[in-house]
């Protein structure tokens, strides 16, 4: 099953299932203020297979300022290649 592979500068990883259409499109990429990403970010990666709860206070106290660039960074492109390689 496809997963997306994320480790925090403080060692937590995640190994996070695909989201929902409505958390990706609604959520993340619509997101207007830092409320919303953040939102947006905790409900996507609460969807790991170590069930770590996963809320907004936890993105806050966990994620640096680069892991939030990197996951801003590379969460789309998974998402495109995942696309690209199953268009179905």
């Amino acid at each position: 099953m496809r997963r997306f592979y994320f480790t925090l500068e403080n060692g937590v990883k995640l190994t996070i299932k695909p989201p929902s259409l409505k958390a990706y499109y609604k959520g993340f990429l619509k997101a207007k203020t830092d409320e919303e990403l953040f939102g947006s970010i905790a409900e996507i990666c609460s969807r790991n297979d170590q069930d770590i709860q996963v809320d907004v206070d936890f993105i806050l106290e966990n994620f640096s300022t680069d892991d939030l660039a990197e996951f801003a960074r590379r969460f789309p492109k998974w998402i495109q290649s995942e696309r690209d390689a199953d268009p179905n």
